[in-house]
């Protein structure tokens, strides 16, 4: 059973396309990465699943998360949703959390609401911060936000999102604020959490090797679209579509031989400004006047579900 399904999902806010089929799943206990350049729509994608939709936004398609029909569920089930069954942890913990309240408030204000009485509900916060390495945490729960530094803050938000256990997790670009050696300590934090609550994971991300790293699949967005979708090791060993290729020679890897960087040309396009057909013919070192036609549908090629005329032709 699926703890994450989104299926067909578009997005547009008045005449302006966000997302177009946007098709992503997640397993209990399975981590799905989400990659692709700024701007691709992973972050939107992700917030779809607790239906945090931008204003005025029109939304079609399908979305369940942790068994709730988000698009169908009014605003008391959607409230249910993000405060007992599914949680985020987003990019920035000093955006996420209240700095004039203590971190003993915060992470206890969501159980409080759920009805767990006040010693108890105290108790856990107590119990959480050790889980997520902090030390001494009867002082850290009396402590406030500018008081952590930037990983130990990614940790009590962490806590806060594992308070009430949820079935999914969502974690939009999770370490980019942090340095490398605390990236690596929050991110075997979250899968060591992940794997003895079986939750699954929705993994967003622009380090294709962390992707590699971390998540079982992952699906590669671009321009509002999903543009492959792979098991990790198949997806970096063999890509079946160009961008994704390009995005991997773009990145710096620390596996493997040394390899010349090489830039992708021109600049990411948005759902609205890209060109007709394939959405990335424009940077593409393949395209021909096929691609111009109609927006690839996605289709099996070795491994990988891809929207590409030409996948045999993407070199490994």
């Amino acid at each position: 059973m699926n703890v994450l399904d989104i299926a067909g999902l578009r997005l547009s806010v008045g005449d302006v396309p966000l997302l177009a089929d946007v098709t992503v799943r997640v397993g209990r206990a399975e981590t799905v990465g989400l990659v692709g350049e700024s701007g691709s729509g992973k972050s939107l994608t992700s917030r779809a699943a607790l239906g945090m939709f931008p204003r005025g936004a029109r939304v079609t398609g399908h979305v369940t998360a942790a068994g709730v029909d988000v698009l169908a569920a009014g605003r008391g089930a959607l409230r249910d949703l993000r405060r007992t069954r599914a949680a985020m942890v987003f990019q920035d913990p000093r955006a996420s959390i209240n700095p004039v309240r203590r971190v003993g408030d915060y992470l206890t204000e969501g159980l409080r609401a759920s009805g767990v009485p006040a010693r108890e509900a105290a108790a856990r916060a107590l119990d959480l911060l050790d889980q997520v390495g902090i030390r001494d945490p009867g002082r850290a729960v009396r402590r406030h936000p500018h008081e952590f530094s930037g990983g130990m803050l990614q940790r009590v938000v962490i806590a806060g999102a594992l308070a009430a256990e949820p079935d999914l997790l969502l974690a939009d670009e999770p370490t980019t604020a942090l340095d490398v050696t605390t990236q690596a300590e929050v991110v075997a934090l979250l899968k060591r959490l992940q794997r003895d609550r079986g939750t699954g994971m929705l993994f967003v991300t622009h380090d294709l090797d962390l992707a590699a790293a971390v998540c079982d699949r992952v699906y590669v967005m671009y321009a509002g679209r999903v543009v492959e979708e792979a098991p990790s090791a198949g997806l970096f060993r063999a890509p079946a579509h160009p961008y994704t290729r390009a995005l991997l020679e773009a990145s710096p890897s620390a596996r493997g031989e040394r390899a010349e960087i090489r830039a992708i040309r021109g600049r990411p396009r948005s759902l609205a400004e890209a060109p007709s057909g394939c959405s990335f013919r424009d940077r593409c070192p393949l395209a021909d006047e096929a691609c111009a036609r109609k927006v690839p549908d996605i289709r099996p090629h070795g491994t990988s579900l891809v929207a590409c005329l030409r996948p045999q032709e993407v070199a490994p």
